[in-house]
């Protein structure tokens, strides 16, 4: 299975189905699609790093939780990213090195700005090719 995501339609947010041979790709996936939402993310340049590390009571709550972090050094820190590693991973925990800038208005033209990291159609799966799963951005 190819590392993927899809839009898809939805009336108010923005929402992706996610694709992955593995669940530590599909988090990988899910953050390409949440930066791609905001901005072109082939024009992100990865000049500074995060490390981020993040624990919750399950999975679906661990990926809420990964992108929510992911978002806040957003809003607040104005850092978008494009290179994920994960350095380790289980059902509750995961850490992580990220890859990005500073939001560069000249270079970088924001499309929406999430809101937050929605339950609202969330799920994860294993499938017999590897994983899917679809999340949903309040924008």
């Amino acid at each position: 299975m190819e590392a993927k995501f899809e839009p898809i339609e939805h009336t108010a947010d923005v929402g992706y189905r996610l694709f992955a041979p593995t669940i530590e790709e599909l988090f990988v996936v899910a953050a390409h699609a949440m930066f791609d939402a905001i901005t072109d993310i082939q024009t992100i340049q990865s000049q500074l790093e995060r490390r981020i590390e993040v624990t919750a009571s399950d999975l679906e709550a661990l990926l809420v939780a990964w992108l929510a972090e992911l978002n806040f050094l957003c809003i607040t820190g104005l850092e978008i990213f494009n290179r994920f590693e994960i350095e380790s991973f289980s059902e509750n925990h995961l850490s992580a090195v990220v890859y990005g800038e500073k939001i560069d208005l000249k270079r970088h033209e924001i499309n929406t700005e999430i809101k937050a990291v929605t339950y609202h159609g969330l799920y994860l799966r294993q499938t017999e090719g590897g994983w899917e799963g679809q999340v949903i951005f309040d924008v």
